[in-house]
């Protein structure tokens, strides 16, 4: 079941399942709550597992404004961590979901201490050298926004699967719709546009810099044939973070979550049931 963030400027989408601590996950640019819907049935069990839409994405709203930066991402997400009280908890990213992660653990260890209790980075963005070149076309005048607007949304979101997928026969049509629904729905273009020419903060360098501050357990995932963000930004995350374990997933591109869920899942479950029985 659905419900909106009480007190946020944007009333988010999202869906919650099962109770314990919290596992927030976040998801890629251009994808939505259904990129992790393997995740519910074995995660609900023992954990309280909430799936979000992002700003511009999935159900979620899409105002035509231009509110739609990382930070502004962050903040709206920040604001939901707050007004749903929750603790001890675990937040898992995908790509862009993986920056706004990293993000969020920045503020959180800094403004609100003791509410994070792990990090789990699926193939996540973290670093300008690895931006994906189809995201860096979107930031040219005209060229990103008429590639967008002239595109059809299901042809986008077959051609951005197939890139996202070490083996393009797992894709179904039940995917590419799921995808492309949210892009072709009204201000759904608008929302990647806007999205899309800001994701690169202003400030990377200096979040980068604090990567070495996050303290939390921190699981990174890795597609070993990921064609979107090269393998070489897991190694570096795995240096940069200095409490985390690198795992990597062979046969698989961008999304393990949904290419191979049978390894991603027991992967995050052994992490998550390992720190909470050391704390």
């Amino acid at each position: 079941m659905s419900n909106p963030s009480p007190t946020a400027s944007v009333d988010l989408n999202y869906k919650m399942y099962g109770a314990g601590n919290p596992v927030l996950c976040l998801h890629g640019f251009g994808a939505s709550l259904f990129s992790w819907r393997n995740f519910v049935t074995p995660l609900s069990q023992n954990y309280q597992l909430i799936l979000i839409d992002l700003k511009g994405s999935g159900d979620s709203p899409k105002p035509p404004d231009s509110k739609y930066s990382t930070q502004d991402h962050a903040d709206l997400l920040y604001q939901f961590i707050l007004d749903h009280d929750l603790k001890n908890l675990t937040l898992v990213g995908n790509s862009f979901g993986g920056a706004l992660c990293l993000l969020l653990s920045i503020m959180l260890l800094e403004k609100a201490p003791g509410r994070l209790r792990a990090l789990v980075l699926i193939d996540s963005a973290a670093y300008k050298q690895y931006i994906p070149w189809y995201v860096k076309l979107i930031g040219f005048p005209l060229i990103g926004a008429l590639a967008i607007y002239v595109t059809p949304a299901w042809c986008m979101a077959k051609s951005i699967l197939k890139l996202a997928y070490f083996d393009s026969k797992k894709i179904t049509a039940e995917q590419i719709a799921a995808y492309a629904a949210p892009i072709a729905s009204p201000g759904g273009k608008h929302a990647l546009l806007e999205t899309g020419k800001q994701i690169i903060p202003p400030n990377i360098d200096e979040l980068v810099a604090k990567y070495k501050d996050i303290n939390v357990p921190t699981l990174i995932i890795w597609g070993r044939q990921d064609k979107i963000i090269s393998p070489e930004a897991g190694k570096l995350l795995d240096q940069d973070i200095p409490n985390s374990t690198l795992e990597w997933i062979d046969q698989c591109g961008h999304v393990p979550q949904e290419e191979r869920p049978e390894a991603t899942v027991p992967l995050v479950l052994d992490f998550l049931q390992g720190f909470w029985r050391k704390g």
